[in-house]
C-alpha cells in the first residue's frame, strides 16, 4: 500500500449522519480534523522523498552516459534504462501527488458538510426549544400568558414597583354571563369571544403591559406605573371596548359584555394584590355587571382583603 493513502478517519468522516450519536459526531469532527492535519505532512515527506530520487536520478544518468562513452564494459541500454526509470518515477510522482489532494480535499469536504449538518441540527433545537417555551409560557386559544406566566409577571412587576415605589395596578376581569353564549351559540363560538375579547385587551394595552388569560373566561391586566385615578379609567375604556365590540361568528354578530375589578397602588406581594382585585371584581358583580370597581392599596397598609368564593359567579 501506498504511504499515507489511507488518511486516518476519513472512512469514518463519510459515515451517514442520520443515526450518529453524540460520541460519533464528536469523534467524526476529530478524524476529519486529524485528516486535514495529516495530509500536509505526508504531502511534503512525499515530495520530500520524491525530489530526492530526482536528483539523484539526475545526476546519475548524465554521469553513467558518459561513463558509458569512455567504458565500452558498461551496457548501451544502461543511459536508456536510467532516463526510462526517470521518467516513471515523475510519473509516479505525479500520480501519488494528485492522490495527496483528493484525499486532502475529501476530508475537508468531509468536515465542511458535517459542520453544515451541525449548524442546522443546532437551528432545529433551536426552534424546537422555542416552540417548548411558547407551550410552556402561552395560551394556545388567545395567545395571551398562560396562567402561571401571569403570575410570574406580576411577582416581578411588585418587586420592582417596591424597589422603586412606583405604582402597579392589576386589573381582573371576568365576561358576563359566559356560559350563556356557550350553551347558546356552542363552544367553538365561544372560544372565538374568548380569542377576540382577548386582541381587543392586547392591542388596547402599552407596550410594556401585561394581558394574560388567568382561566376559563377571566383575565388577568397589569399596568405598570398606573396610579389609582389612571387605573380606573384604563378599566373603564376596556369596559367600553369589549361593549362595542362585535364579534362575527358567521353571520351571527355576539355582544358580550365584562366586568372589571381594578387594584392599584403599592402591593406588599402578589397575592395580596391578586386577591385586592378578585375583591374588587366581586363587587362588580354584585353591582349588576358590565362595570368597574376598582380598590386602592396603601404603601404602609398590610391589611388583606378577604378571599371571596368564585363560585356562581359569571
Amino acid at each position: 500500500m501506498i504511504p499515507g493513502s489511507d488518511l486516518p478517519g476519513l472512512r469514518r468522516a463519510r459515515r451517514p449522519w442520520s443515526s450518529s450519536s453524540p460520541l460519533d459526531i464528536v469523534d467524526s469532527l476529530y478524524a476529519g480534523r486529524h485528516a486535514l492535519q495529516t495530509a500536509a505532512p505526508t504531502l511534503r515527506f512525499t515530495l520530500r522523498t520524491w525530489l530526492c530520487g530526482l536528483a539523484a536520478l539526475g545526476f546519475g544518468a548524465p554521469a553513467c552516459l558518459a561513463q558509458r562513452i569512455s567504458s565500452p564494459a558498461i551496457p548501451e541500454w544502461a543511459p536508456m534504462g536510467l532516463i526510462a526509470l526517470l521518467i516513471g518515477v515523475l510519473a509516479l510522482a505525479r500520480w501519488r501527488f494528485h492522490r495527496l489532494m483528493v484525499h486532502a480535499r475529501q476530508g475537508e469536504l468531509a468536515v465542511r458538510q458535517r459542520i453544515e449538518s451541525l449548524e442546522s441540527e443546532n437551528a432545529e433545537l433551536l426552534r424546537a426549544r422555542e416552540a417548548m417555551r411558547h407551550d410552556a409560557e402561552q395560551d394556545d386559544l388567545t395567545g395571551l400568558w398562560n396562567h402561571r406566566m401571569i403570575l410570574e409577571l406580576l411577582r416581578r412587576e411588585v418587586e420592582r414597583s417596591r424597589r422603586d415605589s412606583a405604582p402597579l395596578t392589576a386589573i381582573m376581569v371576568d365576561l358576563d354571563q359566559f356560559k350563556h353564549v356557550n350553551d347558546t351559540f356552542g363552544h367553538p363560538a365561544g372560544d372565538l369571544v374568548l380569542a377576540k375579547i382577548g386582541a381587543i385587551f392586547q392591542r388596547l394595552v402599552r407596550p410594556y403591559d401585561c394581558v394574560g388569560r388567568y382561566g376559563g373566561e377571566e383575565f388577568l391586566l397589569i399596568l405598570t406605573g398606573t396610579n389609582f385615578g389612571s387605573a380606573r379609567r384604563r378599566a373603564e375604556e376596556l369596559r367600553v371596548a369589549v361593549q362595542a365590540a362585535r364579534i362575527l361568528n358567521g353571520e351571527t354578530a355576539i355582544q358580550v359584555t365584562a366586568s372589571f375589578g381594578a387594584a392599584s397602588g403599592f402591593p406588599s406581594d402578589p397575592e395580596s394584590m391578586v386577591l385586592a382585585a378578585d375583591a374588587a371584581l366581586y363587587r362588580a358583580k354584585e353591582n349588576g355587571r358590565n362595570c368597574v370597581m376598582a380598590t386602592e392599596i396603601e404603601a404602609a397598609s398590610s391589611a388583606q382583603p378577604p378571599e371571596r368564593g368564585r363560585a356562581g359567579i359569571s
